[in-house]
């Protein structure tokens, strides 16, 4: 462009539309929300802007692009007349805000207010331009929606999948989240650090030294938590028969133990007690309560925290 070309007189929503569509918006809507327009004004400005030059539309996918001359082209605020009162949100607009004690999809306030979801989509866009509402994506405006000075932390569609994926009555280890999920392991990984920095997943070490997540009480009541999304499954158990079980639950409930009655108290052959013994040593879920030849045995942290997941499993 030349640099004496003369600035081009625009009014302050043909602007900000133009801003948008140098940003990057394409969408009639993304450009309504950038510009905090409704559809209406939006639809406007972009007339204008095409007249111009600035602005062209491809219809076959109703998106909206800068020309090369509309990506570099001055502007200058022309002479207009006062904008229009922007009156309260009207009728349907204020059912809209009430039903946002919480933020909500836009399906479910199309359900409640017995509202298609295009005239669902026109509310939002000019509540949003007139400052009393927020979306989680402007692209997708209906997907989940809060009324402006919210404070709950919006997650990322990412976020929202891996959180309804883990449980709440049990942990669970990244690998059954990442089956459930059906998504990367590092996004996997990635997505759990912020949930559990965000307090809405609890981080353990779980039984085989890896980490396990269990959704806490905020996780649980966050509006997009999904109720019907299928759940990750419990990891395997180091060990699982119900003679280890036994064995666990004889110790835990003696607090001490020595082999000889542990042998006694379950039947279990001498030979085969030491063996199992030295198996569950092993596997650090107990440990010799002294450093004397026959000092009984205690269960470890390890060991107690594999009784009270084979107990509950037994139990569910």
């Amino acid at each position: 462009m030349p640099a004496k070309a003369p600035k081009v007189a625009l009014t302050r929503s043909q602007v900000a539309c133009l801003i948008a569509l140098r940003h990057g918006k394409h969408s009639k809507t993304t450009v309504a929300m950038e510009a905090k327009l409704d559809l209406i004004e939006t639809s406007a400005a972009l007339a204008v802007l095409a007249r111009l030059g600035l602005a062209r539309e491809n219809t076959e996918k109703r998106t909206w692009h800068a020309t090369p001359r509309g990506k570099v082209r001055r502007y200058q605020l022309a002479a207009e007349r006062p904008p229009r009162k922007r009156g309260a949100p009207g009728g349907s607009g204020w059912r809209l805000l009430a039903l946002l004690d919480r933020p909500r999809r836009g399906k479910e306030i199309a359900e409640k207010l017995g509202l298609s979801p295009q005239r669902v989509h026109q509310l939002v866009v000019k509540l949003h331009a007139r400052g009393y509402l927020c979306v989680a994506d402007q692209e997708h405006p209906l997907w989940l929606i809060m009324r402006a000075g919210d404070k709950t932390r919006l997650l990322s569609r990412e976020e929202e999948r891996v959180l309804s994926a883990v449980p709440r009555e049990y942990v669970t280890d990244a690998t059954k989240i990442r089956l459930a999920v059906c998504m990367a392991e590092d996004v996997v990984e990635k997505t759990l650090e912020s949930l559990v920095d965000a307090k809405l997943v609890d981080s353990f070490e779980g039984l085989r030294g890896r980490q396990v997540y269990r959704m806490t009480l905020a996780g649980l009541n966050h509006p997009q938590r999904a109720p019907s999304a299928r759940t990750a499954e419990e990891p395997r158990l180091p060990v699982e028969s119900e003679r280890v079980r036994n064995v666990l639950s004889a110790i835990a409930r003696a607090g001490t133990l020595r082999g000889r009655d542990i042998a006694a108290m379950l039947q279990i052959p001498r030979q085969s007690l030491n063996a199992l013994m030295q198996y569950l040593k092993r596997k650090h879920m107990v440990e010799k309560a002294g450093q004397e030849l026959y000092a009984p045995y205690s269960l470890t942290d390890t060991g107690r925290m594999a009784l009270t997941e084979m107990t509950r499993r037994q139990a569910a």
